[in-house]
């Protein structure tokens, strides 16, 4: 007598589906039975598969496997086997996603905001993401004056960066983005505030003297100066800051953070007498440590009296 063919794939995942990453070897081991033994075809796309290139089919009695090596994107896509005998035929389908890296997310890098210390960028997503959802996106900063990439948190006010942004998912990381433009850390400049309390101080009948007060915003002018140092201890050290070995406390000016490894000093609108040398101190149980920078305010000349 004949009995029909029937045919199950030894791969039983959720809705008969696997994943797998580019450059590894795909295969599919599926089980025949029927009397007489049924043959097998597979098919992708509506194509037969043979045993030729990356492809390489192993049918011996009652089992038959494909293997398709060097795996690529490419490949990802519905495998059907067909087994027959006189009796007729059984179709089985596996989905097969083959997981690569992500396309480079799509550039040109838009600069959305500027400031001293941190820079709004933007961009969208992969064309591609490798046959699974990107997870996670890295971006890297370089500073045009240095020949190497790194990164790091915090800009400097004046450097110039460049930003490009990598895609990540389970396969890896991909290519970069196109580069984006230079951009230099700087301050935000808006309008001032408006002067205050305007006097008649003289007139004529052509002409007439008026003084007022300087507005109490600039809009921008003095710069902020970031002293940032990187500081290790055990147990944390007291951190002290001085200017011309005189010790800084906190006031209108002068922000002190210190949330280690990173200890910052913050001094906003410099002014020409911010000139000096800044000392930090790291003191614990164990000793001590100093570090020195010497700081120049620019300002506007002023003439020498008469």
């Amino acid at each position: 007598h004949i009995i029909p063919p029937r045919c199950t794939i030894t791969i039983l995942l959720h809705d008969l589906s696997i994943s797998v990453k580019s450059g590894s070897t795909i295969t599919l081991p599926a089980k025949m039975m029927g009397i007489p033994l049924p043959t097998a075809k597979w098919m992708s796309d509506g194509k037969d598969i043979t045993n030729e290139g990356r492809y390489h089919i192993e049918s011996v009695e009652s089992s038959t496997v494909l293997s398709i090596s060097d795996c690529q994107r490419a490949d990802t896509g519905e495998y059907v086997l067909t087994v027959s005998n006189p009796a007729g035929s059984k179709t089985v389908a596996l989905h097969v996603t083959v997981l690569d890296l992500p396309g480079p997310p799509i550039g040109p890098i838009n600069i959305l905001e500027v400031t001293p210390d941190h820079m709004m960028i933007q961009w969208r997503a992969p064309k591609d993401d490798g046959g699974t959802p990107v997870t996670n996106y890295v971006v890297e900063k370089k500073d045009v004056k240095k020949p190497w990439e790194y990164r790091v948190s915090g800009l400097f006010e004046g450097n110039i960066y460049e930003f490009r942004v990598f895609a990540e998912n389970v396969a890896g990381i991909s290519e970069p983005s196109l580069t984006s433009d230079p951009v230099k850390a700087t301050r935000a400049i808006t309008k001032p505030g408006p002067p205050g309390n305007p006097k008649l101080k003289d007139w004529s009948k052509s002409y007439a003297d008026i003084c007022w007060t300087k507005p109490t915003r600039d809009g921008g002018t003095g710069q902020i100066i970031s002293l940032i140092c990187r500081v290790k201890g055990r147990p944390d050290p007291e951190i002290t800051w001085t200017k011309d070995a005189r010790a800084l406390s906190r006031d209108k000016r002068t922000e002190i953070n210190s949330s280690f490894p990173l200890c910052e000093l913050v001094i906003s609108d410099a002014i020409r007498s911010d000139y000096g040398k800044y000392a930090i101190c790291a003191k614990n149980s164990s000793g001590q440590a100093q570090a020195t920078i010497v700081v120049n305010v620019l300002d506007t000349p002023v003439p020498n009296p008469q």
